[in-house]
Order: structure tokens, then sequence, then C-alpha cells
């Protein structure tokens, strides 16, 4: 019970202690493993190596049905995300900048970190998270500029700069969890369970680090802007889900699958859209703090959904012992 706990109540406490005392989050985050190695580098090649040892290649089967279900969860996260994100902002009245935050926001794809770690702590399918992670990553080199050019109004040009995206995603993302699943293969054995905390310590740390850096946006921000920026986001996020959620059933997939789906699917990254902001001259705090909210109400809604999700798998299993005793 503690470990599908400590993701979500860890990332509550990491947000308050980043708006209380930004100062020591903001210097964790400016840390330096090595010259060519930053620190949310570092602890983004931790969660995949982890991940990738406990990868369970057997729990996946690749077919006509697997191919469908990731097909139509790309149209869907990196497709008709964004026009329902421009819609939600057209349903509140954002104005021009607040309503670029959201709709770049909704364009993203999945983030490269907590939908793994959140699709694990919900006892998930963990290589079908990975999977589309890395598969909707290399996807959205092309879909975030041609969405962005038909929802967003910008003067500036979108330049996404596909080759070092290709670059950051092999060797942030497909490298470690290569290299953790040939290890487990030649060791043959299982890490310790105090392992098992290192995706979520690593999430946690990134939260901590990102919404410390940030404070200052959202100090500036009036309560006004900021609820209904909060609004817009949880409306758009739960409809997310909920088509991830019941998309997976039409599909008539396993539990496991679905929650995968819901985690990663429904997962929008901050850091490409951060950068794509900057790159469309929207990098001001009006358009800004749309996407660190949405990131913020993304961020607890779906540690609590995993928490959940994942004590229900717990107490489902215990079940299932007690009765095979029985």
């Amino acid at each position: 019970m503690f470990k599908k706990l400590y993701l979500p109540v860890g990332m509550i406490i990491a947000v308050i202690l980043s708006f209380l005392c930004p100062e020591p989050g903001t210097w964790f985050k400016a840390l330096r493993v090595s010259s060519w190695l930053t620190m949310n580098n570092f602890l983004i090649v931790v969660i995949f190596l982890v991940c990738g040892w406990n990868m369970d290649v057997s729990s996946v089967k690749f077919d006509r049905k697997f191919a469908l279900l990731f097909a139509s969860g790309a149209v869907f996260s990196l497709l008709i995300s964004p026009l329902l994100g421009w819609g939600t902002a057209k349903v509140f009245c954002m104005g021009v900048l607040p309503a670029t935050g959201l709709i770049v926001a909704a364009a993203m794809p999945p983030t490269l970190s907590s939908g793994i770690v959140l699709t694990e702590t919900a006892n998930g399918s963990t290589l079908l998270a990975i999977l589309m992670t890395v598969g909707y990553n290399l996807l959205s080199v092309v879909t975030i500029p041609l969405m962005l050019a038909l929802c967003v109004t910008s003067g500036g040009e979108v330049d996404t700069n596909p080759l070092r995206m290709f670059i950051q995603l092999v060797m942030l993302v497909l490298l470690p969890s290569i290299i953790g699943f040939l290890l487990k293969k030649w060791t043959k054995r299982k890490l310790p369970k105090i392992f098992g905390y290192a995706p979520s310590t690593a999430v946690i740390l990134l939260v901590w680090g990102f919404f410390s850096a940030s404070s200052a946006e959202f100090k500036q921000h009036s309560p006004a802007a900021l609820l209904q920026e909060g609004a817009s986001a949880l409306v758009l996020h739960g409809i997310l889900l909920a088509v991830m959620w019941y998309g997976g059933i039409l599909f008539k997939c396993g539990k496991a699958e679905r929650k995968a789906l819901l985690f990663t699917g429904g997962s929008k990254t901050i850091t490409i859209a951060i950068t794509m902001l900057n790159i469309i001259g929207a990098g001001t705090g009006a358009a800004m703090v749309p996407c660190l909210v949405y990131y913020f109400v993304q961020s607890l809604v779906d540690s609590a959904l995993a928490g959940k999700m994942g004590l229900n798998a717990l107490k489902d299993s215990e079940k299932t012992v007690e009765n095979a005793a029985s």
C-alpha cells in the first residue's frame, strides 16, 4: 500500500514545497551530473533503465488489435486533442495568449517520465506505455507543426528540429530501456525491491524542480485567471482521460492495456510545450502559465487515479490469493 501511495503523495508534497520555498528546487533543477548530462536527463535515464529491467515482453501481443489500438490512440492524442484544446478555450472565452498556451499543451506527445511510472503504479502494461511514449513522441515531430499551424494564431514560424528530438528520444528513452532489459536477461535476476521506488522518486524530483523554477510565473498571475485556466485544464484533461479509457473498452482491451492508454495517451509533456511556445513567439507568462496549470492539473489528477487503481489492484490480488487458499 505504501508503494502505491508513494508517488501521488510525494508529488503533492513536491508541488507544495515548490511554492512555499522554491530556492532549493530551483537549485536542484539547475544541477548537472556532468558537463553533457543535466540532472533532468539523468533522472529520465534512471526511470527508463529501471522500467526496461522490469519490462515483460510477453505482456503485449503484437497483433492487428495492438496496431489498431496504437494507431487510434495516436490519432486522438496527437490530432484530435489540440482541436479539443481549441474548442475548450472557446467555451471558456479565453484570450488569445491563454488559449494558445492551452492548445499547445493539448498538442504535445506523452511525457517522457511520469506516464510510464504512473502506468506501473496502477499495475498497467509498462511495455505498452513505453512503446506508446516513444512512438507518439516520434510522430509528434510531424503532428506538432501541423496542428499548431491549424489551431494557433501566431506570427512566428514553427520549427521543431526533428533530428534533435529523435536523438534525444533514442538517448533518454530507447537506449536505457534496452540496456535495462538486456541486463535483466544477462543476470537473470530481479532488481531489489528498493529499486522499485527509483522511478517514482525520479518523477517527484522532476516535478519539484520544475514547479520550483516556475513558481514566479504563477505568483504574477491573477487568481481569477488561474481559476479560469485551472477549470479549462480540468475539463480538457478529463475528456482526454475518458476517451482513452472508454476507447480501450471499445477495443476490448484488458485492464493493463487500458491503464497504459489512460496514463500515457492521455498525458502531455511540458518540456516540449514550453519550447514550442518560445518557437512560435508566445513564450510570455500569459501563454506559459496555462501550460503550467495544465501540467499541474494533469499531475495531481493522474497521480491520484494511479494510486487508487494500484490499491484496487493490490486488494484484488489479495482476494485472489485468499480465495485460492480457501
